[in-house]
């Protein structure tokens, strides 16, 4: 279905445009622009992505707005369902809040204000009660996401692409196995799943943090893997491909002064682990890159820099894992900045 036949299963409001919108990896979006001035955030969601996902954003935005936060909500379908899913598509309609997102290159600035609005988000949810309908399958279960690895690594030896990417997968693997297992016995929170830094919403003058957006990974997580993709994302301030990365501690700094400002909840171990929790997770988003440059079935092909899926994502978890080795050097000083 194309987007002007599926926006019409939403509203009947005159159009002025629907354009493609933002540079997601996975859904296809687009914002619709309505005559009475009136904006909204169209999606088709990937087809890993179910029906489901909309009650929990339903309920977890609903919790957030009782709570005074800012979040996107869900616009019903004409016929009062929260999204139009049919025929093996599911399309849905967002609020559209205004303002500026990055892929890159914050301010240590930026930084302390997207953290606090974390925490503040983090703090709402600690009373919602609620069951989430949705989940997607590994996701951020390190342990699983390395079994895959190995799998495939062992399923393509001989292979055209093992000499070039086994030997990544053998340093990921040997780097995971001192840390596996060291944040199972954390408390399971409500989070969002997945604060990269493009889903930080800030004001039009890109100063300060508004909302979280792409709530479709929403969840119970432990806070040091949630904050540990956070740094990862928001300290690297090179592209994940990016053949020189290097770790932000003035940024890291700085989100971490904001969320411990208001995630006051945080126990002493908890906010210990954050530092183990950035080696995890960028070890687990090498792994994942690596599987999928065997595979080619997951990330989203960016044509305008790569020829395929296999360069692209090889590309990606080299830039990863030396990104994971200038984070080791520094290690100790992030464990301080976490110290109470």
């Amino acid at each position: 279905m194309e987007p002007l036949a599926a926006i019409q299963h939403f509203t009947k409001k005159p159009l002025l445009s629907v354009s493609p919108y933002g540079q997601g990896r996975i859904h296809q979006t687009y914002l619709a622009e309505c005559s009475e001035g009136e904006k909204y955030i169209l999606q088709k969601l990937h087809s890993i992505f179910k029906a489901p996902v909309l009650e929990d954003i339903e309920a977890v935005t609903t919790h957030l707005r009782e709570k005074g936060l800012t979040t996107p909500r869900i616009v019903r379908t004409l016929d009062g369902e929260l999204g139009y899913c049919k025929g093996g598509e599911c399309w849905r309609m967002l609020t559209y809040i205004p303002g500026k997102t990055f892929e890159a290159s914050i301010t240590p600035l930026q930084a302390e204000s997207a953290g606090a609005l974390v925490g503040v988000f983090h703090n709402a949810l600690l009373d919602l009660e609620y069951s989430y309908k949705h989940a997607l399958p590994g996701f951020h279960d390190t342990k699983h996401i390395m079994e895959r690895l190995k799998q495939v690594v062992d399923a393509n030896v001989g292979g055209e692409k093992y000499q070039v990417l086994a030997p990544l997968a053998e340093e990921i693997l040997s780097a995971y196995r001192p840390v596996r297992g060291a944040l199972a016995s954390l408390p399971l929170r409500h989070v969002h799943g997945d604060l990269k830094l493009n889903n930080i919403l800030f004001d039009k003058d890109g100063v300060s943090a508004l909302a979280l957006l792409d709530l479709d990974t929403l969840g119970k997580m432990s806070i040091p893997i949630e904050m540990g993709d956070a740094a990862r994302s928001w300290c690297n301030q090179r592209d994940e491909d990016a053949t020189d990365p290097q770790f932000d501690m003035a940024i890291f700094e700085s989100m971490m002064r904001g969320y411990f400002s208001k995630a006051t909840f945080l126990s002493r171990v908890e906010r210990a682990a954050i530092p183990t929790g950035i080696a995890t997770i960028i070890l687990e988003l090498s792994a994942r890159f690596v599987t999928d440059a065997f595979e080619e079935s997951y990330f989203t092909l960016d044509t305008s820099r790569y020829q395929s899926r296999y360069v692209q994502n090889m590309a990606k978890a080299n830039g990863q894992m030396k990104l994971y080795r200038d984070f080791i050097t520094k290690k100790e000083v992030a464990e301080r900045i976490v110290g109470l």
